[in-house]
């Protein structure tokens, strides 16, 4: 198989049966943000700011949760691909285990210490007030998205990726009208605020959750598990298991720890520069949501291939995807420059904050391909291929080695507008891309983590119904 032969058609039909169906959930998930951040945009710079800095300790959690059920997500991939059930749900109860383990400290700390978490990231009186009032309710979400998260994305480990696309749809549907009436008082609801964006996300995740599991028992699914599918773990499968997760777990909290890092260095800046980093995110989110999708294809297909001992053609595969992730990041940095104002234009902010934007817009697109590159190799080809160790040295690494110094440099040393010290952070995107690459091109990558494990017998449901 030539990596350049991009005719072959069993490729693109599981790029895409993957790809798409997690592409658009994740552009779903960003959607979320995109829509509480516009419609509590109509409040003014310090709301938004609030809504940005009370979302720094979801961002952690949710970047645990992907961490959880990301490297759970190799084992789901490896034993679906020699067809072993009893292996995938076992996997799926030590995320469930885990996930909501760790939703206990976090939804703790997000009740009752609201204002202690936010004032890390703000000195504006009105932007902690606001703030910890947002966390203190959103916190409640995180139990929920802890059992949420480990079906989702367990589900693209076993071909099943519409189910959580349709649940996301239906809670961000639900989400959008609920955050219109309950912040701005509409259907004889009182204006709630930043109060009533909490409330509708805390709302939208309960749907979310009952949609997932009622789809995926419904159904009779492979992750429709009894409680007796989560005994029964032997020390040799729990040594499999926490040996390359526990890697990825560490990788997601240490990198999602630095980047909040940076959270503080804008607050140094600024309300206006917090607002910015805010609203380009959510707007970046958007237009990385495809790429977000093909990385975790591409995780989900070559784990497929390895379970199934097809390693050269995962070989050859990982090298085309980041083929394509070039070229269309290319493409998706020309739309994020000519779009972005039209997204602008939903926020009411002050104009010297639109005037920041735009000018960080370009900054974004400048790096979107190595930024594209980065989640392909990271988290498609190394964690697919279970080569976790090596993800979390250069995802975590390049943060704390480059990216934070660049920011102290870029605002306690230059005091450079907040667009400067991106590009100047962002610099760590082209270290990991280099190294990455590097790696790809040596195979050393690719690792059978399912080959010697039992775990009994896995027949597929003759119940089960496709969606």
């Amino acid at each position: 198989m030539r990596v350049l032969d991009l005719k072959d058609k069993s490729f693109w039909r599981l790029l895409i049966a993957y790809g798409l169906p997690i592409a658009f959930q994740n552009l779903i998930f960003n959607s979320f943000s995109l829509v509480d951040n516009v419609l509590v945009g109509g409040l003014g710079d310090a709301n938004i700011a609030a809504v940005g800095v009370a979302n720094k300790l979801c961002f952690i959690f949710a970047v645990f949760l992907f961490g959880i059920n990301s490297g759970s997500n190799i084992f789901s991939a490896q034993f679906w691909g020699k067809k072993d059930i009893a292996g995938v749900r076992k996997v799926l109860g030590l995320s469930l285990i885990i996930g909501l383990s760790i939703s206990v400290p976090f939804t703790i700390a997000g009740v009752f210490a609201p204002h202690i978490i936010v004032d890390i990231f703000s000195d504006d009186p009105l932007v902690i007030r606001e703030g910890a009032i947002y966390l203190g309710i959103v916190a409640w979400t995180f139990p929920i998205n802890a059992v949420s998260a480990a079906f989702a994305i367990q589900s693209r480990g076993v071909g099943r990726a519409k189910v959580p696309l349709i649940a996301s749809a239906i809670a961000l549907t639900t989400n959008g009208f609920l955050d219109y009436i309950m912040i701005y008082g509409k259907l004889g609801l009182p204006a709630m605020g930043v109060k009533g964006a909490a409330i509708a996300t805390l709302l939208s995740k309960i749907l979310e959750f009952t949609v997932i599991l009622g789809i995926t028992y419904g159904k009779k699914y492979e992750l429709a598990a009894r409680f007796s599918d989560f005994k029964g773990y032997n020390s040799a499968f729990l040594r499999h298991y926490i040996s390359p997760v526990t890697p990825v777990i560490i990788n997601e909290l240490l990198w999602s720890v630095g980047v909040t890092v940076y959270t503080y260095f804008y607050g140094v800046l600024g309300t206006e520069a917090v607002a910015t980093v805010q609203i380009l995110d959510v707007i970046n989110g958007i237009f990385l949501s495809l790429f977000m999708g093909l990385g975790n294809a591409a995780g989900a297909i070559i784990g497929n291939l390895i379970g199934a001992e097809e390693e050269d053609r995962a070989r050859v595969y990982a090298k085309r995807i980041l083929v394509v992730g070039i070229g269309l990041g290319i493409i998706v940095s020309i739309l994020l420059v000519l779009f972005a104002p039209l997204f602008l234009s939903f926020f009411n902010i002050s104009a010297a904050t639109r005037e920041i934007c735009r000018i960080t817009i370009r900054v974004y697109a400048l790096y979107m391909v190595p930024r594209i590159l980065n989640m392909i190799i990271i988290v498609g080809v190394c964690r697919g291929g279970g080569d976790t160790v090596f993800a979390a040295v250069i995802d975590v690494g390049a943060p704390w080695l480059i990216g934070i110094p660049m920011a102290y440099l870029g605002v306690r040393v230059f005091r450079f507008p907040v667009y400067y010290v991106i590009a100047m952070i962002m610099v760590e995107e082209l270290v990991k891309t280099i190294i990455g690459s590097i790696r790809v091109l040596s195979g050393k990558w690719l690792h059978n983590l399912v080959r010697n494990i039992d775990t009994g017998t896995g027949e597929l449901n003759p119940e089960a119904e496709v969606i």
